[in-house]
């Protein structure tokens, strides 16, 4: 029998204990039980096990230290359909735990991401669908935004909510949106008597449509930068696969317009599909290999911080 307060102990593999430490801590969880109960909690979100093909036997992972948590408030559900479970089954109760350790840890990452901050989540979803407002704090800050929708990154590992927000006074509708990572999505405090920012007029509405549909974290659609790269350069851009930004044209005028693609073949100019924000993380890698020519403000902003740089190391 297994109760609210009881000590569990479940034997599991390296992989899927070292899976749940790493997302213990990347979410900043509290501990591995604070995530365990969290899995436990919501266990009717995944497919009910098979009683025939749940192993039970723990020697298989006898040299893993095993998971230990005790069971909390949250928990109370998964106690009374464990119970009842294990006793029909023939199964035990780290058995089944296990189970359900493994469906979490099989989801994709972003997947589990959404899974862990599934409160905030609901209350960023119900407002998107309801088109109100909501005031979140993001990474410390707090701010007023209309969500609009989820989004995951193209391998699936990170989850975004792209929003728009209250800062009427930017030239360009596209300005007004930002992606956010639902991991930093912190006090989601819904407006239900304000209508969504991206609703006031069609070009916001069409903007929003327009970043659903050509998603990228981001929000590159739409924006683009000229650079010149040196061999080493297109060399290095064909390695760096991180938030790589894609190839829209070639050449000095970017008149040689081509399917946007992920590899260069040379050195020489190219015009990338890539917003400011991309630029500023992805181009400073390459040092001298990639020449920002524009637009100027952004050229101006790495001449600026490469003369920092000299500086630093000037001395």
């Amino acid at each position: 029998m297994i109760n609210v307060s009881k000590k569990i102990k479940v034997a599991v593999s390296h992989l899927l204990r070292s899976q749940m430490e790493l997302d213990a801590e990347d979410y900043g969880l509290k501990s591995l039980s604070d995530l365990c109960n969290r899995i436990l909690a919501r266990y009717a979100e995944f497919a009910p096990p098979d009683p025939t093909r749940i192993g039970a036997d723990d020697t298989l992972y006898k040299n893993v230290p095993p998971l230990q948590f005790s069971l909390n408030q949250t928990g109370e559900s998964f106690a009374n359909f464990a119970n009842s479970f294990t006793k029909n089954a023939g199964t035990k109760i780290a058995t089944l735990c296990r189970y359900y350790f493994e469906c979490y840890v099989n989801m994709p990452r972003g997947k589990r991401e959404c899974f862990i901050f599934r409160n905030e989540l609901d209350k960023l979803n119900a407002a998107a669908e309801s088109r109100t407002n909501v005031s979140l704090t993001y990474r410390g800050e707090r701010k007023c935004v209309s969500p609009c929708f989820l989004a995951f990154s193209p391998s699936q590992v990170r989850a975004y909510v792209v929003v728009c927000d209250d800062k009427v006074e930017c030239a360009a509708a596209s300005a007004r949106f930002h992606s956010l990572r639902l991991y930093h999505i912190r006090g989601v405090a819904p407006d239900t008597a304000s209508k969504a920012f991206h609703c006031e007029n069609f070009e916001l509405s069409h903007q929003a449509e327009v970043f659903r549909e050509h998603f990228d974290p981001f929000l590159c659609y739409g924006q683009s930068i000229k650079v010149k790269l040196t061999e080493e350069g297109a060399t290095r851009y064909n390695k760096l696969t991180t938030n790589r930004p894609k190839v829209i044209a070639f050449g000095e005028s970017g008149s040689a317009q081509a399917a946007a693609t992920a590899e260069v073949n040379s050195a020489g100019t190219y015009t990338f599909e890539c917003s400011e924000k991309l630029a500023k993380v992805y181009f400073p890698q390459f040092l001298s290999d990639a020449d920002v020519l524009a637009p100027r403000e952004l050229r101006l902003w790495f001449k600026e911080q490469f003369e920092k740089a000299g500086k630093v190391y000037g001395g």
